[in-house]
């Protein structure tokens, strides 16, 4: 009964198939709700058993129309995010899909689901997604000094400089690329 109320008050919009996988729901939220709504999720009876399996990010960088019933959400985004939930009392698999702009942050959910540190580590390096309250905010891939991010479309595929280890001077090189017009 509760998750009816959290759903009526949210106001998701919700789809469902029930050709490919009958047990998998996918809601889009606004990002407002975002933190109360995991932590709904892992305190409804029904839901407690619930794990986060996967999140992800997908930017929209010139999209213009996925979905034409959420074309007014999906053209103010810059980044999609999205967070896979599995639960094993009910078996339901859900989706939930956040639209992230660029100037906004998102509320670290590490405290809730444990597992998630990782996984917006990796968000917030790859994608540039910022996160309030976040415990560890290391880089895992990429150099501490750098700022890019390369997930996004405007990331260059042409590097601008070359970096090699140089033996003899024991130290990192830096030659500075000119570009190849192909």
């Amino acid at each position: 009964m509760n998750i009816f109320l959290v759903f009526e008050k949210v106001n998701p919009i919700i789809y469902t198939s029930n050709v490919m996988t009958p047990n998998h729901y996918v809601c889009f939220l606004p990002i407002t709700f975002w933190y109360s709504f995991n932590l709904f999720l892992k305190n409804e009876i029904f839901y407690s058993f619930s794990f986060l399996s996967e999140a992800s990010a997908i930017d929209t960088l010139k999209y213009n129309n996925i979905l034409p019933e959420t074309d007014i959400q999906l053209n103010m985004s810059r980044n999609i995010i999205y967070y896979n939930y599995y639960t094993y009392q009910t078996k339901i698999r859900l989706t939930f899909i956040i639209n992230f702009t660029e100037n906004s942050s998102l509320t670290s959910i590490d405290k809730i689901y444990s597992n998630s540190s990782w996984l917006e580590r990796e968000l917030a390096e790859m994608f540039g997604v910022n996160y309030r309250s976040k415990k560890d905010i290391r880089s895992l891939l990429l150099d501490y000094s750098r700022v890019d991010n390369p997930m996004t479309k405007n990331f260059p595929t042409e590097g601008y400089k070359d970096i090699y280890y140089n033996f003899f001077e024991n130290q990192l090189t830096y030659i500075n690329n000119d570009y190849i017009e192909l």
